[in-house]
């Protein structure tokens, strides 16, 4: 029994260790990197995740809680504009991230082309 308990535990380790994240080796600016830091942190509450996949599309990870997030998506525009963002056309993504995690599929929740 012990044996079985301690695989199991094995199993579900080596899951989460080798589960897929949203991170890239690509940094584009000091402001891409600051950005992507604030979301990351604890003062965003909703977002669990976030990174920059292209120069000019960002993409957070929240729990999906059966509503629309483009209302979400919205407001991290108006943040992108509080570090220079505006005008840049950046394209927001709101991510479902237990699907990425579990699935590795970017379930896409909401989004919008920042102005």
């Amino acid at each position: 029994m012990e044996i079985k308990y301690a695989v199991s535990i094995m199993a579900i380790l080596t899951t989460l260790l080798c589960a897929p994240s949203m991170t890239y080796a690509e940094t584009y600016s000091a402001n891409h990197e600051k950005v992507k830091k604030l979301f990351k942190s604890n003062e965003e509450k909703t977002t669990k995740d976030a990174v920059w996949t292209a120069k000019n599309i960002f993409k957070v990870g929240v729990i999906n809680d059966g509503t629309n997030r483009n209302g979400y998506a919205q407001y991290v525009c108006s943040v992108l504009y509080d570090y220079d963002f505006k005008g840049k056309g950046i394209w927001v993504q709101v991510i479902d991230i237990v699907k990425l995690t579990r699935n590795n599929k970017w379930v896409k929740l909401g989004d919008v082309r920042c102005k």
